[in-house]
């Protein structure tokens, strides 16, 4: 399956709180009305991001983005099916009219990936997440950095005491670098990785080991351009894919 991972934020003139409520609710409720489009998704999953400087401001270590509200993980069989599902004429007549009503369209972005379970402990339930997203240095392949990218992954970050005690689970989401297979509004992004944690505490506790730090934005990490890497904290919303297994079951 292919990933499509997209960044929305709410309209200027929104609370977070009112685009969290709407997306969580009312879109759902539209976007089940075009079963055109919601049938050929396969997965789906919200993760409300924090944007609270008082909820953020015990992460230090690592640069937390706030400048957005959500990122949505969408799973398709195929770029073609993401390419369908967005020209199906119901889709503008029914569903984009209530994205502009809550979100900030014309902002929003995204990248398409491939994902791989790196680390999972058994029986691990936290719904609170760290999105990295990575960007290479000028003057360095794709593939160069991948492999760079993984070496700093295994002999620091997994290593680092804060990873071991505190990740309940690690995905590597590998961007595709194929202009065919971006959307309009695509970064240029080369991987995003999603780790899991049970609170903002073990969150801020992860963000402020050493080895955590020098794994993701450390001097030796001359292979990412750090300037335009990101990085989010949210928490899943299991409500949304509880939804689109319901809806799709009535189909």
């Amino acid at each position: 399956m292919l990933k499509l991972i997209e960044v929305i934020g709410r309209r200027a003139d929104l609370t977070h709180e009112y685009f969290l409520k709407h997306l969580s609710t009312t879109h759902l409720e539209v976007v089940d009305r075009v079963p055109e489009f919601r049938n050929r998704v396969r997965r789906y999953m919200q993760n409300h991001l924090f944007v609270d400087p008082a909820e953020l401001g015990p992460i230090k270590g690592l640069p937390i983005a706030s400048n957005t509200d959500s990122i949505i993980e969408v799973w398709w069989d195929s770029f073609a099916d993401i390419r369908r599902a967005f020209e199906e004429p119901r889709y503008f007549e029914i569903i984009r009219p209530d994205e502009l009503a809550f979100g900030d369209v014309a902002g929003a972005w995204g990248v398409t990936a491939q994902d791989t379970l790196v680390t999972e402990r058994n029986g691990f339930a936290g719904l609170m997440k760290v999105f990295i997203f990575l960007k290479r240095s000028p003057g360095i392949s794709h593939s160069e950095f991948l492999s760079r990218w993984r070496a700093a992954r295994d002999s620091r970050l997994i290593a680092a005491p804060a990873f071991r005690s505190l990740v309940g689970r690690c995905i590597e989401n590998v961007v595709a670098q194929d202009p065919a297979n971006a959307l309009p509004g695509a970064r240029p992004f080369d991987l995003v990785a999603e780790l899991w944690l049970d609170s903002l505490q073990h969150v801020a506790q992860f963000a402020a080991d050493p080895d955590v730090i020098a794994a993701i934005a450390g001097a030796q990490t001359d292979y990412t351009d750090r300037a335009q890497s990101l990085i989010y904290v949210g928490k899943e919303n299991p409500a949304a894919a509880e939804w689109l297994r319901g809806s799709q079951a009535g189909r």
